[in-house]
């Protein structure tokens, strides 16, 4: 019995053990099939599904380095801004994603155009991603955000948008930033990278390289539809060095202030007779909200236009560098419209001009220090060299008029400078001649560039006989040399070069050169190169200026017994007088349309006991010299010693 049984136990046995064998063999044979189908049969199949999934490799822009005042205050910085991507491929029906996302949000057409340029070249590359708009609302965001799976090809990407909290005061020299265009120079790499910010104008565009960092690196893993589903950062960004300038953010406001206003008054819109005024001309600028400029006669004016540069004479650092009108330089990195473009673009005072450094103007009276020199350093006269003042100096057929109609009578040369003198320098210009007056005036700095950190400079203009042979093919006359005697004629000069050329007579060692940098371990300046002596009698000569009691400045002293300032005024005509007009009487400044009014010029250093601030002050059309621009110059000065 029992061996029958164990019989019976052997042999279940044996049937499950054939029965599990072959489920195990089944099993075994269906893995390997599948993989032998995997493997062999739709390889092709699979490995075309699998090349759909594709790695993009991008740069990452890293974040922009700031640009500070000299005491740390901040001129451009950056805030977190989204953009919007797409991830494209060959499938996408780009044009139908793009109605649809506009239908939900407003895209600016240059941002489309731009879009539509940038995925024109994508397209015989590798699937990128391709920025579509940036600086979105967070209310744009949220409603693409509530709708993501209707765009699965879009993705939002956090950058850094570039702001400029000083606005207009400063704009002309932070410049600004713009998205990377065909016409920027930069390395092939940067392309990739979407809505990369470069330096456009400004120390954003000469500081470019050491503003914008080390960028990073991604990679990013990409279904056939464009579905991002991995993202790895195999290399951090580095952010951009700052950049900290000699400017004096309070001075700039200051001085921007001041120019602004000249000889104008500060009015209150509540006043009856502007409210009239404003009541019948839609188009008058504000200063704010309640205030407007208004003249003599109370009626309402644009704000001067100009310049005002403040220098250090031992270094050459600029703490204030003003030109107006100014730009608000976040309107580009806003992403200017075609209005706001074209505003700035056909506004008759061309405030896209940086009239510091590339408004050119004849120099006037604030010249006669550069002929005064070189006479004095040719040997030709002495410092009790007299000519006699009538009023006017005939030469040939013509006249040339000084500024005082009755004449100044018998001067010596440091009078000549105290009163400005005309005729005393029509005199000395025709005994020195063009040339050396021309090799003073570069000596001086005037008719050349600076190793100035910005991308706009302008050489102006220092003629002489030669430069006139070669540019209109005849020779210099001698009424030439009168009139650039006085700072007239061909002689156009830069507000900068004003300020250097003052900033060299200040120091009187040195051949001082700007600088925009603060604390710029670069700087070595040559030897000016000329005697000590006379420097200093023609410094003497320019604190008789203002001192004096002839002085063409005597109302603008700054009246402390610890700083008082040295200067020179020029006034400088924009139209030619004719006789017949002098004998009809000259129509007064004001009075004339404001393109044909005088220039105001003014140059000086303070204090005078131990020059430290060299200034120019440049008001277009704003008339004399003396009565306008020597007061800005003033006011500039006792802001800037706190008097």
């Amino acid at each position: 019995m029992k061996n029958n049984n164990q019989k019976i136990l052997e042999q279940t046995l044996t049937r499950r053990f054939f029965f599990l064998s072959f489920l195990k063999t089944l099993v075994v044979g269906g893995i390997s099939w599948r993989f032998f189908d995997l493997q062999i049969i739709e390889n092709q199949k699979y490995k075309k599904l699998s090349n759909q999934n594709q790695f993009n490799y991008f740069i990452i822009p890293p974040e922009r380095g700031r640009i500070l005042d000299r005491k740390m205050r901040l001129l451009a910085g950056n805030m977190d801004s989204f953009s919007l991507v797409l991830n494209w491929s060959e499938s996408l029906d780009v044009k139908a994603l793009i109605y649809k996302i506009s239908q939900i949000i407003y895209i600016d057409k240059k941002d489309l155009d731009r879009f539509y340029s940038s995925l024109n070249e994508k397209k015989n590359n590798n699937p990128k991603e391709i920025l579509i708009t940036r600086n979105l609302s967070q209310r744009d965001v949220s409603k693409l955000a509530v709708r993501n799976v209707e765009f699965p090809e879009i993705t939002f990407s956090m950058s850094k948008k570039r702001v400029y909290p000083q606005g207009k005061i400063v704009g002309h020299i932070t410049g600004y930033t713009g998205v990377f265009s065909k016409l920027d120079k930069l390395d092939s790499n940067v392309v990739t990278v979407p809505g990369l910010d470069v330096g456009k104008r400004g120390l954003e565009k000469f500081f470019d390289n050491e503003l914008r960092g080390k960028f990073g690196r991604k990679r990013n893993e990409v279904t056939s539809r464009g579905h991002v589903i991995d993202t790895r950062i195999y290399q951090q960004t580095s952010s951009g060095e700052d950049v900290q300038v000699s400017l004096d953010m309070s001075l700039q406001a200051f001085a921007m202030q001041r120019l602004e206003m000249g000889n104008y008054n500060l009015t209150s819109i509540q006043n009856k007779v502007i409210k009239k005024q404003i009541e019948v001309n839609e188009n008058i600028s504000y200063i704010d909200n309640n205030f407007v400029y208004t003249n003599q006669a109370n009626k309402i004016v644009n704000p001067h236009s100009g310049s005002v540069i403040v220098m250090d004479v031992e270094n050459g650092e600029l703490l204030c560098c003003v030109s107006s009108p100014g730009f608000n330089p976040n309107m580009f990195s806003n992403g200017i419209s075609d209005n706001e473009w074209s505003v700035l673009k056909n506004n008759t005072r061309s405030p896209l001009l940086n009239r510091s450094m590339s408004g050119v103007y004849p120099p006037g009276s604030t010249i006669k220090m550069a002929v005064a020199l070189a006479a004095l350093e040719s040997g030709i006269i002495n410092y009790k060299t007299k000519f006699s003042c009538t009023g006017v100096k005939e030469f040939g057929t013509s006249n040339f008029h000084c500024w005082a109609k009755n004449g100044h009578g018998s001067l010596n040369l440091m009078q000549a400078i105290e009163q400005s003198c005309d005729v005393f320098f029509y005199e000395l210009g025709l005994k020195v001649g063009i040339d050396k007056i021309a090799v003073m005036m570069k000596k001086l700095g005037l008719g050349q560039y600076y190793n100035i950190e910005t991308d706009e400079k302008t050489k102006g203009v220092v003629p002489n006989i030669k430069w006139k042979l070669q540019r209109d093919g005849v020779n210099w006359t001698y009424g030439e040399t009168l009139n650039a005697s006085i700072g007239q004629g061909y002689i156009l000069t830069t507000p900068l070069q004003l300020v250097t050329m003052v900033s060299r007579i200040a120091n009187s060692k040195y051949a001082i050169n700007p600088s925009l940098i603060k604390n710029n371990n670069n700087k070595e300046f040559n030897n000016l190169d000329i005697n000590q002596e006379h420097l200093n009698f023609i410094k003497k000569s320019m604190e008789e200026v203002v001192l004096g009691k002839k002085g063409t400045a005597k109302k603008y002293k700054i009246g402390s017994k610890k700083v008082e300032m040295a200067g020179k005024t020029g006034t400088v005509q924009v139209v030619r007088i004719t006789e017949e007009e002098r004998e009809k009487g000259l129509i007064k400044n004001e009075d004339r349309p404001w393109k044909k009014r005088d220039h105001a010029l003014f140059v000086g250093y303070a204090p005078i006991s131990k020059p430290k601030y060299a200034i120019s002050v440049v008001v277009e059309h704003g008339g004399s010299g003396s009565s306008v621009a020597a007061p800005i110059a003033r006011d500039v000065f006792k802001n800037l010693f706190k008097i």
